[in-house]
Formats: structure tokens, C-alpha cells, sequence
């Protein structure tokens, strides 16, 4: 199923440039759970509410734009590319404007995102902030994104 201007995906981005919680909560079921790669995994509307206040304090300028969706009745998958500038709230990467790009999972229910997962490299963007390799580093290790198995190793992820 090809895309249209009222998928979840691109609904939720025209929602997140509007810099309204309140719209983009929309987007979400009550009991909608976010996987975010910077942030970690919120639930619930007031996990969201957190997460997206602070999305906002800490970035100016947001421009999340789909660039390739692909629909079907349970499961969007949107390929997009998203910039912002970061705030005077995140001191050591103020002013910095980031542009990357990724694909988000948005797993629907009645035409909400009840499980929301995203992918891109985080690593890089986390570089791009300033953030120092060693800080990335233990960042990756405490919320790791690949699961090692071997022999002697138990699986971690």
C-alpha cells in the first residue's frame, strides 16, 4: 500500500514540527510505548509528555520530514530525514544545527502509533553533538542496540 497525506507517519511529523505536545500526543494511543535512541523508552501519555517537553527545550528549529512511507494496516514504516539546532539548554552543543537521517517504525492501532521504534546512527549523531567518544561510549553500553552472543557470552542487548 503506497502512502497517503493521512498515514501515521506523516501525521506525526506535520504534528512534531508544530512544536504542540498536545498534537503530537494525538498521534499516540493512551497506552503508546516510544523507543527513543537518544533518550530511551517512554509509556503512556505522560512518558510522551516528558519526552516531547524535553525534545523541545532542548532543540529549536525541528524539521521532521518523510521522505519515503510505505502503509499497510497495522505497521507504517517512514523513512525521513530530521534537523534541528540545538538549544541553550544543552550548554556544550548549543547552536549546533544537526541534519541526519533514519527510518521510524510506527506499529498502529485505530489509526494511532501504539509502539513507536526508530533507527539511525546514533553514534554519529551523538559525535555531531559534541559529545566526547569516551561519553558515547558508555552511552551505547548502557543502552546498547546490538545484541552480542558467543561463545562464554550471554545474551546481551
Amino acid at each position: 500500500m503506497t502512502a497517503t497525506a493521512s498515514d501515521i507517519a506523516h501525521r506525526f511529523a506535520a504534528a512534531f514540527n508544530t512544536r504542540n505536545v498536545e498534537t503530537v500526543l494525538d498521534c499516540f494511543t493512551p497506552d503508546a510505548r516510544y523507543l527513543d535512541l537518544f533518550y530511551g523508552t517512554f509509556s503512556d501519555r505522560s512518558g510522551l509528555r516528558g519526552l516531547f517537553e524535553r525534545m523541545y527545550a532542548e532543540g529549536d528549529q525541528h524539521e521532521w520530514m518523510m521522505t519515503r512511507v510505505v502503509v499497510n494496516p497495522v505497521c507504517t514504516i517512514g523513512e525521513w530525514r530530521f534537523t534541528f539546532t540545538v538549544s541553550s539548554a544543552v550548554a556544550r552543543s548549543s547552536g549546533r544545527r544537526l541534519t541526519f537521517r533514519g527510518v521510524s517504525i510506527f506499529e498502529t492501532r485505530a489509526g494511532r502509533c501504539h509502539t513507536y521504534r526508530e533507527y539511525f546512527d546514533r553514534g554519529a549523531a551523538l559525535l555531531a553533538l559534541g559529545i566526547s567518544p569516551s561519553a558515547v561510549a558508555r552511552i551505547a553500553e548502557g543502552r546498547p542496540s546490538v545484541e552480542v552472543t558467543g561463545p562464554g557470552l550471554a545474551a546481551r542487548a
